[in-house]
């Protein structure tokens, strides 16, 4: 099938599916139409008698038949309870959804290299009694197909390895609960029935279209009226756990706040036009089967942009079947697009010497290979900065800053800062709120540009000086004791009495002895420890926070007047982190170096003010 197919994009003038000998064609191989016409025919023939099942003489005995075809019904029957279809059979139809959903978070909860780590540390912490606790949301379709928990993803299914897939939210026939998404997934082909937003009308009336030739799409669509309701994200957006443990929060915030009290849904605000503000959907087809589009409706956006940015190489995230067709993950790992392979400066420069060639191994030494990689990854790039941008544009929807206000001025400096939860509809930030940096730079310069006062700047790692830092726990650097910072630390019980703060939700030994003590309650149900919680530092719906600084007599350098420069900015996971989870050693060949400079390149400046103390 793929043989006639890239036929018929060469005569178009389409790009190539996959295969270097086709790829080559295009540029090599003048054909006529009329040449290329009979290939085509002549291919179908051949792929219609190839493709043919196997004729099985009627007189064979039922247990030959099986035996020739290979099929046990009993085992068929169970292969089909754990099947379901990729996301790229649904991209057919629906192709503009399909594309946002590619480079969405949904669709790298299960590449992310962090999150793959951050598992695999605390079931190791917990000594495997976490179980899939954290699995069973970022790969639903694994986890019900009885995937290893800790496993890598080369070893996974096409469609696990998919993460939150289009069947995670459009297979599931009831409406439940905050269940931390234990789901009932309805397995079955693309031909199974969906769940969706509408009832099946335009479906039934599309598919009456196609006059006795049925596409290879699902052939119902029920409505589910749960999936247009906030309380369908709360399967997986709102973590509390058996022992009263609030490990996410977003769903319960939400319950509690204005937009809740409008009406206003979770997907209002996180699949609107605008993100972060409830917004006017637009109207457009859902889907185009063979050429004929749906009736304009009430179009979602299924990008679900937020704090995060993907780490992997842009080969293979976002989830694109050409880049997955042209090279494997590990062949993509070996492209350095970052050096500029595959651009005409790069190119131009390169020789047929011996030292120039020594960069390139396995396909990438043919440079026509380089080349169309890079029209892969330019593609790639660019969807990833779409989505980057309106992340950036959540993130600034979702937190103000206000005014800096003088407190004193003399002998020493006194001034504080507002900053301010610009939504109605939860806390910021939100989520798994102890992974979340977001905090105040401030500076303060005199006339002669020196800096005379810092807080919020960071330590060579990337890290804030705070207690975690490995630069302030070394003394080699102070703590930074006016930081603003709104991540909330988990906070655990101590051996003998008080509590401290841990990076990980994990069963941690507190007492002197050098061992690991196994947990005493189940990690599956309890998330982590027993005695353990979240200092809350969020700031809740429509409220602020001031941040209140002073700057010493002795720092003053007596040249003023003095300016103070206050920047909010937002990151992902905090250096730190990533120390703490990097004996496990990350996918896609990343080290803990590559991922801590990646965060430090992630942050975000949101907001700056700058004011003048005379």
């Amino acid at each position: 099938m793929l043989t006639y197919l890239n036929f018929i994009l060469v005569l178009s003038g389409r790009k190539l599916l996959a295969g270097s000998f086709f790829r080559r064609l295009k540029s090599r191989l003048p054909l006529s139409d009329l040449a290329v016409a009979a290939l085509i025919l002549s291919l179908l023939w051949s792929d219609a008698v190839l493709s043919a099942p196997p004729e099985i003489d009627p007189g064979e005995s039922e247990q030959a038949q099986l035996a020739e075809t290979g099929v046990n019904q009993e085992h068929q029957a169970l292969l089909e309870q754990v099947e379901f279809p990729s996301a790229q059979e649904c991209g057919g139809c629906h192709i503009d959804i399909y594309r946002e959903w590619s480079v969405s978070r949904h669709a790298y909860a299960q590449t992310s290299p962090t999150f793959l780590a951050y598992q695999a540390t605390l079931v190791k912490l917990t000594n495997g009694t976490l179980g899939d606790f954290c699995q069973r949301c970022h790969s639903q379709t694994g986890m019900s197909s009885s995937e290893a928990i800790l496993t890598s993803n080369s070893n996974r299914d096409t469609v696990s390895k998919e993460g939150v897939t289009c069947i995670v939210c459009h297979r599931v026939a009831g409406e439940y609960g905050k269940i931390s998404g234990r789901l009932p997934l309805e397995s079955g082909d693309i031909h199974k029935p969906v769940y969706g937003p509408r009832p099946g009308d335009e479906l039934e009336r599309v598919l009456a279209l196609q006059k006795g030739r049925p596409p290879k799409v699902h052939k119902e669509a029920r409505h589910l009226e749960q999936v247009s309701q906030s309380g369908f994200c709360a399967r997986c957006h709102d973590v509390r756990l058996v022992n009263g443990f609030r490990l996410e929060d977003a769903f319960s915030e939400y319950k509690q706040t204005p937009a809740a009290k409008r009406g206003e849904s979770c997907q209002d605000c996180h699949m609107g036009p605008v993100p972060g503000i409830a917004s006017q959907y637009p109207h457009a087809p859902a889907a185009v089967v063979r050429g004929t589009p749906s009736k304009p409706a009430k179009r979602t956006n299924h990008m679900f942009v937020g704090p995060d940015s993907p780490l992997v190489h842009p080969g293979i995230f976002p989830i694109d079947p050409e880049a997955q067709e042209f090279a494997t993950p590990e062949q993509w790992l070996g492209f350095d697009y970052k050096a500029g392979w595959g651009t005409e400066e790069f190119e131009q420069g390169i020789s047929d010497s011996e030292e120039d060639q020594r960069q390139f191994t396995g396909i990438w030494q043919d440079q026509d290979e380089r080349y169309m990689a890079r029209e892969i990854i330019d593609r790639q790039l660019a969807l990833r900065a779409e989505a980057h941008a309106r992340g950036t544009a959540l993130l600034r929807n979702g937190y103000g800053l206000g005014d800096i206000e003088v407190t004193e001025s003399g002998d020493t400096l006194a001034f504080k800062v507002q900053v301010k939860n610009l939504t109605d509809g939860h806390s910021v930030p939100t989520g798994l709120i102890a992974e979340r940096n977001v905090f105040l730079q401030v500076s303060v310069t005199d006339q002669k540009d020196q800096v005379i006062f810092r807080s919020g700047d960071l330590d060579p790692n990337g890290d804030v000086r705070d207690s975690h830092s490995l630069y302030v726990h070394n003394g080699s650097i102070p703590l930074d004791k006016q930081l603003f910072n709104l991540r909330s630390p988990f906070m655990v019980h101590a051996a003998y009495g008080g509590e401290r703060e841990q990076v990980l939700p994990a069963n941690y030994s507190f007492d002197p002895l050098i061992f690991m003590r196994p947990s005493p309650t189940p990690a599956l149900l309890m998330g982590g420890i027993r005695d353990i919680r979240l200092q809350k530092r969020s700031i809740e719906a429509n409220g602020y926070r001031w941040a209140n600084y002073r700057v010493a007599s002795e720092q003053l350098s007596g040249h003023g007047p003095y300016k103070v420069n206050v920047k909010l900015v937002a990151g992902q996971l905090p250096p730190h982190l990533i120390h703490a989870i990097s004996g496990a050693g990350f996918e896609y060949g990343l080290s803990a170096r590559d991922i801590g400079d990646r965060m430090v390149e992630l942050y975000r400046v949101l907001w700056e003010r700058e004011l003048v103390i005379n």
